[in-house]
């Protein structure tokens, strides 16, 4: 056999053999290739949420529910109408994992949580302490952290995930896509995520704040057929206002009022609406805030070197979408002054009444001012971070709500009379 020009029969041999060797190792990698640890999804029950309460009977820690989909029942194409779309599975235990575990012998299949959408905490089992609740889904690679957290405000967790929804085949869809919408078009609450609130305890800077869930109705009727047959159901669920953590035990809650003021100090305002009264005579006008930017800097006050002074500034982009006022003049160029100091007074007065309740009546820093302290006067934070939760209820600040009205619509003036 002749030899290729410029290669020894040594040199050969050692390219053959190291073919060789390169064939025979990817034949025994072959049979590593295939998944091993694959899951067929008619071997999986797909839980979208998950709600925790205090075990009734005080035996164990909590109650753990879980809200699983029924794929039979809650797809598009089914009409027949053969069942709920989800079906909810409670356990017993002293941590969550124990719980779920022992749904086992509830289920024929295996409950999968990568698709988790919601977590429900009843507000007394809030009281005690969040974080334990959380140490599982953040712990636990195929469970996800972008889930949405609420309390379960008047109802257990297991109500609230028992009560049957119209808009949205899937309980948990609905309640979750609430919180985008009301964050979208009201900005009462906001959504928070596992990761949000894991991220504030690693920093030990901030408290955390949750979206409180309620409902509309008395819970028992939730879950009877008829709460998705009628027209008008008898029970929906309802958001109400952003939960007050310190320590991560639950604190409180916010008013209507001072929730969507905390909404606007932490930034998440993306659009909302501002009912105003006519400045002369009888009647209102509505303001939609469409834009809006939050920026919080914080000096050392003139009173003391170890007081921080915090100044909020909020600018609004906003239009008039509504409007009952008699002598309102839209081709005035005071009028649009006029309401844009309306606007204003009116922001500054739901900021106020947040930042008060959250010093005075709840005592959380909610707001991150003590990460504000720490990054903007990072020496005055040595000497007062130990004394932080005496410090802050009270931290003196300044407000200034700076407004520009873009657009009165297409009408002129008013047609009221």
């Amino acid at each position: 056999m002749r030899r290729a020009a410029g290669i020894g029969p040594g040199k050969l041999r050692a390219r053959l053999v190291r073919l060789m060797l390169l064939v025979l190792l990817m034949a025994a990698c072959a049979p590593l290739s295939a998944c091993w640890d694959i899951q067929y999804l008619d071997q999986l029950g797909v839980v979208l949420a998950v709600g925790v309460d205090d075990d009734p009977k005080g035996k164990f820690r909590y109650q753990v529910t879980v809200q699983v989909v029924l794929p039979r029942n809650a797809s598009p194409g089914d009409q027949s109408g053969n069942g709920s779309p989800v079906m909810t599975i409670s356990e017993k235990g002293d941590t969550l994992f124990e719980a779920i575990r022992k749904m086992s012998a509830k289920t024929s299949r295996r409950l999968f949580f990568s698709h988790m959408q919601l977590l429900a905490i009843h507000e007394n089992t809030a009281k005690k302490d969040l974080y334990p609740l959380l140490d599982l889904i953040d712990r636990n690679a195929d469970i996800r952290s972008d889930i949405s957290v609420v309390i379960a405000r008047g109802l257990r967790a297991e109500q609230l995930l028992e009560i049957r929804t119209q808009m949205e085949a899937v309980p948990a869809n609905q309640m979750k896509e609430a919180i985008e919408v009301n964050e979208k078009a009201h900005g009462q609450v906001f959504s928070v995520l596992v990761r949000d609130i894991v991220r504030m305890a690693d920093s030990h800077l901030k408290e955390a704040a949750v979206p409180a869930i309620g409902v509309e109705g008395m819970p028992e009727a939730g879950n009877k057929d008829n709460n998705v047959t009628q027209i008008k159901p008898d029970v929906i669920p309802e958001l109400t206002t952003m939960a007050i953590f310190r320590d991560g035990e639950l604190a409180g809650y916010l008013t209507p009022k001072e929730s969507r003021g905390y909404v606007f100090l932490r930034n998440r305002i993306k659009s909302s609406v501002l009912k105003l009264s006519c400045p002369r005579t009888d009647g209102h006008y509505i303001v939609e805030i469409f834009d809006s930017d939050t920026r919080t800097k914080v000096r050392q006050s003139p009173q003391s070197s170890d007081t921080p002074l915090v100044h909020v500034q909020v600018r609004m982009e906003a239009s008039i979408h509504e409007l009952t006022c008699q002598d309102f003049n839209v081709h005035d160029e005071s009028s649009f002054r006029e309401v844009e100091l309306a606007v204003n007074q009116a922001v500054e007065a739901e900021l106020d009444a947040a930042i008060g309740a959250l010093q005075k009546k709840l005592r959380s820093d909610a707001l991150g001012w003590g990460r504000e302290v720490y990054q903007d006067q990072p020496a005055m934070w040595k000497r007062i971070s130990g004394n932080w939760n005496d410090v802050f209820p009270n931290v003196p600040y300044e407000l200034e709500c700076i407004s520009r009205i873009q657009s009165m619509g297409i009408r002129s003036n008013s047609i009221a009379k």
